[in-house]
């Protein structure tokens, strides 16, 4: 029986991670105009996203689903009663292009988790609304799925807490500036 991962802080394989680390900074000696701290901290940076990004697919594979519907889901959820938004603001909250949300939302509709109706304010724009069926496969997944990189995170000690409580929000806050509008809005990076 394994352990439960609420109840256990994971090992993480340091020498693996020091080794991949090691070649990053040895193949940077190409590049001396490069910073090598802030080469490897946006290398750790596109690990972490990978290793997040995975994990959620897996959760919304088990469940019949794509990371999107789940991002839609959590985020209809999220905004609290009565559970709508439209879908401009799903896109401005999760950086996904409306022709991007168009056949998530289908499919959410046509698998009874979200509702569609027409904004009675604006007659050109759409609301989204969770169904009850939604609300509870949204709660399920987060409630009773939570994928182990979130246990690792909630199990950290009250130091790594603190420390990554002031320096993450900094980080994206000036990651999101720098990045151009248009390759947010794509999911484009260089």
């Amino acid at each position: 029986m394994s352990a439960d991962p609420r109840n256990s802080e994971p090992a993480p394989d340091s020498r693996a991670v020091a080794q991949q680390r090691d070649i990053l900074l040895a193949g940077l000696q190409v590049w001396p105009q490069l910073d090598p701290f802030a080469a490897t901290v946006r290398w750790q940076l596109l690990q972490l996203g990978r290793i997040v990004e995975a994990s959620v697919d897996r959760v919304a594979r088990a469940n019949g689903l794509t990371h999107v519907e789940v991002a839609v889901l959590g985020a209809l959820k999220r905004l609290g009663p009565p559970f709508e938004s439209s879908p401009s603001q799903l896109r401005d909250s999760h950086w996904v292009s409306l022709p991007g949300l168009t056949k998530p939302i289908a499919r959410l509709e046509a698998l009874g988790y979200v509702t569609r109706r027409t904004n009675p304010e604006d007659r050109r724009a759409g609301i989204v609304t969770l169904t009850t069926a939604g609300n509870r496969k949204i709660t399920d997944i987060i409630e009773n799925q939570a994928p182990p990189e979130y246990w690792a995170i909630a199990n950290l000690d009250a130091e790594r807490r603190v420390a990554l409580e002031q320096v993450l929000p900094d980080l994206l806050a000036l990651l999101t500036q720098a990045i151009p509008v248009d390759q947010a809005e794509t999911g484009g990076t260089t």
